[in-house]
C-alpha cells in the first residue's frame, strides 16, 4: 500500500507556543492624529540600555524582531520593532516614506529615548533612508540597510534593457507591472491564515543548502521557521491593504533625494547572491550616498545573511550610541 502525502503539511507542525504572542510583543502607541502605531520591545530591558529601531521587510511585521531577542541581551541593547501602516497593529493609513520618521520621532518621545540608531531590513530599507535623511543626527546616530531595496530609478539605471526610457512610458509601465504583478504575486503566499499550511510555504521558499540549514530547529539561530510563521500571520492579521500599500509607496517617487542625506553614518550591507534585491541596487544607492557606504558579503542570499553577520551589525549601531 502507498501512503498519502499532503503536499501542503510541513516537515513538523508549528509549536503552538511560537504563535501566542508575549505582552511586549503587542504594544500600542496613540499618535497625534489618533492612529494605532504597533511595537514591540526585545532584547534588554534595562532602560537606559542602547535603542536601536527596526523596520521589517516586506510583507512582515513587529514580531521579526524575535531573531534578535537574545543577541540584543546579549550585547545589552534594547531593540524595538515597528509595524507600518495596515501591517500588524498599526492603523492603516496614506503614509508615505517621508511621513515615516514623524511615527518613528513620536514613538522615541514617547519611550524617553532620545539618541537612537535605526536598522532597516529588505523593504524596511527606505524607511530607514527617509529616517536618515529627516531626523537630526543629533538623535539618529546610526542607520544600517540590510539587504535594501531602491528606488524605481534604480531599476531603470540598473536593468540594461530599461535604459531607454521611452519619454517616461517606460517608467510607468513599471509601476503599472510593480503594482499589478509584482506586488501580489509576493503578498499572495503569505496570505494563508492556516499555520501549518503557511510553514510549508516558507520552507519551500528556501532554495540553497545554507537556507534550508536554518530550517532546522537544531540550528544555532536564535529563532526558527515557527517564529517566522508567527511573524507574517500578525504580518497580513488586518488583510493584505497594508502590505499592498507598503509596496505601492516603494514605487512612487520616495519625496527626497538620497544625496541629501547629511549624516556620515549610513551603512549598506549586502549578498552577492541576493536574488530578491539585486546587489546592483545597493550599488546604485551607495553611489547616491557619495560612495563607500556598502558592504558586499560573498556567497550571501537575503535570507543567509544575518546568520554571521547579524552580531556586528547591531555591534556598530550601539557603538554610535556610546559615542558623544
Amino acid at each position: 500500500m502507498f501512503g498519502f502525502f499532503d503536499s501542503s503539511a510541513p516537515s513538523s507542525p508549528p509549536d503552538p507556543s511560537k504563535l501566542i504572542l508575549e505582552p511586549e510583543e503587542s504594544q500600542r502607541l496613540i499618535l497625534p492624529d489618533a492612529r494605532v502605531l504597533g511595537f514591540a520591545a526585545y532584547g534588554s530591558t534595562n532602560p537606559s540600555a542602547p535603542v536601536v529601531f527596526l523596520f521589517h521587510g516586506l510583507p512582515g511585521s513587529r514580531i521579526v524582531g524575535r531573531s534578535w531577542d537574545s543577541l540584543c541581551k546579549k550585547i545589552g541593547a534594547r531593540l524595538i520593532t515597528i509595524d507600518r501602516p495596515g501591517c500588524g497593529l498599526s492603523t492603516f493609513a496614506d503614509r508615505g516614506l517621508v511621513d515615516w520618521p514623524e511615527d518613528v520621532v513620536s514613538l522615541a518621545n514617547d519611550l524617553g529615548v532620545e539618541r537612537f540608531s535605526i536598522l532597516g531590513a529588505s523593504g524596511g530599507g527606505p524607511f530607514a533612508l527617509a529616517c536618515a535623511r529627516f531626523i537630526p543626527k543629533e538623535r539618529l546616530r546610526g542607520t544600517t540597510v540590510v539587504c535594501g531595496i531602491g528606488p524605481m530609478e534604480a531599476v531603470l539605471d540598473t536593468v540594461p534593457y530599461l535604459s531607454w526610457r521611452m519619454m517616461g512610458v517606460t517608467q510607468w509601465l513599471l509601476k503599472v507591472m510593480a503594482r499589478n504583478l509584482l506586488l501580489p504575486s509576493l503578498v499572495r503566499p503569505y496570505r494563508i491564515k492556516d499555520p501549518s499550511r503557511l510553514k510549508r510555504v516558507l520552507e519551500d521558499q528556501c532554495q540553497t543548502p545554507e537556507e534550508k540549514v536554518l530550517l532546522s530547529n537544531d540550528c544555532d539561530s536564535d529563532t526558527n521557521l515557527d517564529d517566522a510563521v508567527a511573524q507574517y500571520l500578525e504580518a497580513l492579521r488586518q488583510g493584505t491593504g497594508g502590505c499592498m500599500h507598503d509596496g505601492n509607496v516603494l514605487t512612487e517617487n520616495w519625496g527626497f533625494d538620497l544625496e541629501d542625506i547629511d549624516n556620515d553614518k549610513v551603512w549598506l550591507v549586502h549578498g552577492d547572491n541576493d536574488t530578491r534585491a539585486p546587489l546592483e541596487m545597493a550599488q546604485w544607492v551607495d553611489n547616491r550616498l557619495g560612495g563607500g557606504r556598502l558592504r558586499v558579503l560573498k556567497g550571501k542570499t537575503h535570507f543567509t545573511i544575518w546568520k554571521e553577520h547579524s552580531e556586528e551589525i547591531f555591534r556598530q549601531l550601539v557603538e554610535t550610541l556610546n559615542v558623544d
